[in-house]
């Protein structure tokens, strides 16, 4: 239990130092004669449930990207990934020398910004098409791909058909939690992340003439049992 592993809230609470501490930092190091009133411990977020809490965010953020119809699986077929590769063939002039546009840019790869991005797009999009049967619902990678393409014929066009940053940074945070969850599943589901504890105090706020005031706060400690932010 909890309140067995870190200690009674009936014994002397050294948690409650580290708290004074943490209220006088957020005061920008001014006094505010912090007292405790009451303290206790209300949960304990192991590996197993972080992991359970990142997978939920995800799920919600691949299923917001893929109610838009560009990323459906009707819609964003493996035939559609093809035509969007194909693109700058089908509306530049294939320069002297080059069978396609394609072949040009590779030759000059270097040479812009742009040519070096596409030639990457194109290697990532022939990696994605060699696997498509192994691919899972909401591949991260597919996404990428095509909203990079989107972009292009949108700005080629000048139209502007989604919000295709919104989805770029949708998925970088999706990149973001699933690279915390590969880490979190090399440790046992049973080792703590975070500690979270309640603390009713008062403080006599400088903004208000030194008035007492009463505070109701949660406070996230470490496996160390080192303070890493506040909850309200």
């Amino acid at each position: 239990m909890l309140s067995a592993t870190l200690m009674s809230c009936s014994e002397p609470n050294p948690y409650l130092d580290k708290i004074k501490e943490k209220v006088k930092q957020d005061a920008m190091g001014i006094e505010m004669n912090y007292n405790s009133i009451s303290f206790k411990w209300t949960d304990t977020l192991t590996v197993g449930k972080q992991i359970a809490k990142i997978t939920a965010k995800y799920d919600d953020g691949i299923k917001t990207i893929l109610n838009n119809n560009y990323y459906s699986e009707d819609i964003l077929t493996k035939k559609s990934l093809m035509k969007l590769r194909g693109f700058e063939d089908r509306v530049r002039n294939t320069p002297k020398g080059y069978k396609s546009f394609e072949a040009f840019a590779f030759a000059n790869r270097n040479a812009s910004s742009f040519i070096s991005d596409l030639c990457n797009q194109y290697e990532e999009t022939d990696r994605i098409l060699s696997d498509w049967d192994n691919l899972e619902k909401g591949n991260l990678s597919l996404i990428r791909v095509a909203t990079w393409y989107y972009q292009r014929e949108d700005k080629f066009n000048g139209n502007s058909r989604g919000d295709w940053s919104l989805v770029t940074d949708i998925l970088n945070s999706l990149g973001e939690l699933q690279s915390e969850k590969n880490s979190l599943s090399e440790k046992d589901s049973n080792e703590v992340v975070e500690y979270k504890a309640y603390n009713v105090y008062t403080i006599n706020n400088p903004l208000l003439n030194g008035a007492e005031v009463e505070i109701k706060k949660h406070f996230i400690f470490d496996n160390e049992l080192n303070i890493i932010r506040t909850e309200d």
